[in-house]
């Protein structure tokens, strides 16, 4: 499922039927100072942040990143990643597809675009994938872990060397990277639920009242947080920013409501919805249908 709201989420598959491919894996340090972009990418790619630090520019925010930093994004994402002016930088990354059914690799080069320095502020896209046993999970585009410089150096000298099989070794690893990272986002999201179960107290709420228009402030007041400390551990616990969270469950009651009432209309006003067609383009985005694709296919007869 694909959901689309203020930000972009694009899915890029199920964990366990990908089939990715490595276009371009290297090991280096950099001058200080050193800057790429503005810029767009043709695929996706992962950066390691080995010795030193960087920043990264990209939909308004600027992260700063230091050694265990791993940060992803994808071809949909203007972004510019800037050395620090003090001192040298040394980096791994990756350039790859999540789905390609030939290991071979695909340069980026000749692809890479400039972009505007206002397309840095244009909305974030969130990319999503279907994790077995767990469902569609966001893929955070800035990971703070341990362990995987390893991956990234093999990966770097498995490119440069290019002996027989390389693509099918380099596929390899990547799964091994990307499975790590997720079982890395999936550890961190269920130990902050268990250490945040203040949590679950705002989730009831939503459940309870999905067509209510909740606000971050009003769900972060019923737990005392912060708005902002709240909104982090909630995409923390369950995976999901908060009004993502509401528009989904919003459908879930909206599909029932479907089987009941007699018009498309109806359902919308009793969900809260100002706009049919917003309640619509929420529905396909969760669902893949249109509610009235929805209503039709599940009319008994």
């Amino acid at each position: 499922m694909v959901f689309k709201h203020r930000s972009r989420y694009i899915h890029v598959g199920k964990m366990g039927d990908i089939r990715p491919t490595v276009n371009l894996a290297n090991h280096i340090t950099v001058p200080v100072g050193m800057v790429w972009g503005p810029r767009t990418i043709p695929d996706y790619q992962l950066v390691y942040i080995i010795h030193g630090s960087a920043t990264m520019e990209y939909a308004g925010r600027k992260l700063e990143l230091r050694p265990g930093h791993c940060i992803f994004y994808g071809s949909h994402t203007p972004h510019r990643l800037a050395a620090s002016p003090l001192a040298p930088l040394t980096i791994a990354s990756v350039h790859f597809r999540f789905d390609a059914q030939s290991p071979e690799p695909v340069s980026p080069h000749p692809y890479l675009k400039a972009c505007p320095e206002s397309d840095l502020q244009l909305p974030a896209v969130t990319y999503t994938i279907e994790v077995e046993g767990i469902g569609d999970l966001e893929l955070w585009p800035l990971f703070d872990v341990k362990g995987v410089e390893g991956l990234f150096i093999r990966m770097a000298k498995e490119f440069l060397h290019q002996d027989p099989g390389f693509e099918a070794i380099l596929r390899g690893y990547l799964i091994q990277l990307l499975g790590t990272l997720i079982r890395f986002q999936l550890d961190k999201r269920f130990r902050a639920a268990n250490e945040s179960s203040k949590i679950a107290i705002a989730v009831e709420a939503i459940r309870n009242r999905p067509t209510y228009a909740w606000s971050i402030s009003e769900l972060a007041a019923i737990v005392g947080y912060h708005p902002t400390y709240f909104a982090e551990l909630f995409r923390e616990a369950t995976g999901y920013a908060p009004k993502h969270f509401l528009v989904m469950e919003r459908i879930k009651q909206a599909q029932l409501l479907l089987l009941q009432e007699k018009s498309v209309e109806a359902v919308a006003e009793k969900l809260g919805y100002s706009s049919v067609h917003y309640f619509s383009r929420n529905f396909k985005a969760v669902t893949g249908r249109t509610p009235s694709e929805f209503k039709l296919h599940n009319q008994e007869f």
